[in-house]
């Protein structure tokens, strides 16, 4: 028995997805679209180098989170049970990948999710819990779009995939309700899912830069592990070679 078909909860996910393409196309417009924008032939509306091309590194931090449904570890034959959820964690992202001009980049990186945990409590017919948790992390790889903008800001969005693992366990306490297998007990799966993203990046200097991003994983795990949307906020530092 497993945490079961989690719906992620961002109602603006669709908004976010076509603001995406939006944002993909404006970057790979032809150049002679930015000619008369200040600060985009190269330089910044201060008269800073803009980074045009080459590899770099970097590392971010934030908040991930998932939507599991009431109906998240199931108890076959309990008629009144109430469910608790954590459904946010702390994610990390290491990344790297190389620019090949001011508006095409290709990145590739892993990332870990976070555990978030379920907690169903019986009362009738017979007092105990279910307990469980679902551990998410994977690589990935995707294509940026970038926007210049004056003052070394930059916008960009991305398009990827994401080759995700979800670990999935179940405990026990109280009255031993229905029996569980093995399979139920402890449940892996790996899977390939669609990862598109939303950003801002600020030059700092030649060398290093910051990041802020929104990025979704999407229909991750299966009717064991729980199926759904994993949503991830972040601020990042990038270092440039």
């Amino acid at each position: 028995m497993s945490i079961t078909r989690p719906a992620c909860d961002f109602g603006n996910g669709a908004n976010a997805f076509f603001a995406l393409l939006l944002l993909l196309a404006t970057a790979l417009a032809p150049a002679g679209a930015w000619a008369q924008y200040p600060g985009t032939g190269g330089r910044s509306a201060v008269g800073a180098a803009l980074p045009s091309g080459g590899w770099y590194s970097g590392l971010s931090t934030g908040r991930s989170h998932i939507g599991m449904r009431e109906s998240a570890v199931p108890a076959t034959g309990a008629s009144l049970s109430a469910l608790s959820r954590v459904e946010s964690d702390t994610a990390y992202k290491l990344y790297g990948g190389y620019q090949f001009n001011r508006n095409l980049t290709l990145e590739g990186g892993y990332a870990d999710f976070g555990k978030f945990d379920a907690r169903r409590e019986i009362a009738l017919p017979m007092f105990g819990t279910l307990s469980g948790d679902l551990r998410a992390s994977g690589f990935y790889v995707g294509a940026l779009g970038v926007v210049p903008l004056p003052n070394r800001f930059s916008l960009f969005g991305k398009l990827g995939t994401s080759y995700t693992s979800g670990t999935a366990s179940v405990s026990t306490g109280g009255v031993m309700l229905p029996l569980l297998t093995p399979a139920d007990l402890s449940s892996k799966r790996t899977e390939w899912n669609a990862k598109y993203g939303l950003g801002a990046s600020y030059e700092m200097s030649n060398k290093m830069g910051l990041r802020f991003e929104y990025e979704r994983i999407n229909s991750f795990g299966d009717g064991r592990l729980g199926e759904g949307n994993v949503g991830v906020w972040s601020l990042g530092l990038t270092k440039r070679y």
